[in-house]
């Protein structure tokens, strides 16, 4: 028996046998893999996501107009698709705080400090998110939520705020 398999005839006819199941078997693994494979259905018509992947039914973000007049000597701008964000069922809108004229203002520290008062003087309430950092400002009117997510160590960076539903994502 052992001279049997000392032998080069049936170390080659071994490892043919070997050769010959491991491409049985990935043939046949291949086989259910392709005849298994999810067919991907195009997305339904009239619902434009912005390219973010087809989330079941996305909540629209917040309109400038919930953040009400602006202070005086600025004006809120915001625009409604290319300012817009998406993750998951949650959408938030970035707004940029200008002049009347359209132009950025001058220091955009002193401007979010301009609106947060303005904002605070009218129900808005300062909040404290749990793992914040500090120098950063949330307010909340209770159904929207506004943060301060401007540059301010760059010189040329405008006001910007970042407005979202302050309730978290909504379960069906």
């Amino acid at each position: 028996m052992m001279g049997l398999l000392r032998s080069r005839r049936t170390m080659f006819v071994l490892v043919g046998l070997v050769v010959v199941g491991l491409v049985v078997s990935a043939g046949i693994g291949l086989f259910n893999a392709i005849g298994s494979a999810p067919v991907a259905s195009p997305p339904p018509q009239g619902q434009q996501d912005g390219g973010q992947g087809g989330a079941p039914s996305q909540n629209p973000p917040p309109d400038v107009d919930v953040l009400g007049q602006a202070p005086s000597g600025l004006s809120y701008v915001s625009d409604p698709e290319a300012d817009v964000y998406c993750e998951g069922t949650e959408c938030v809108r970035l707004v940029m705080v200008m002049t009347e004229d359209g132009e950025l203002t001058e220091d955009s520290r002193e401007t979010v400090d301009t609106v947060v008062s303005h904002l605070l003087g009218r129900g808005w309430e300062e909040q404290e998110p749990q793992g914040a950092p500090e120098e950063q400002v949330f307010l909340s009117d209770g159904e929207h939520m506004l943060a301060d997510t401007s540059a301010h160590d760059e010189p040329e960076s405008p006001a910007t705020l970042m407005l979202g539903d302050a309730s978290g994502p909504q379960t069906p």
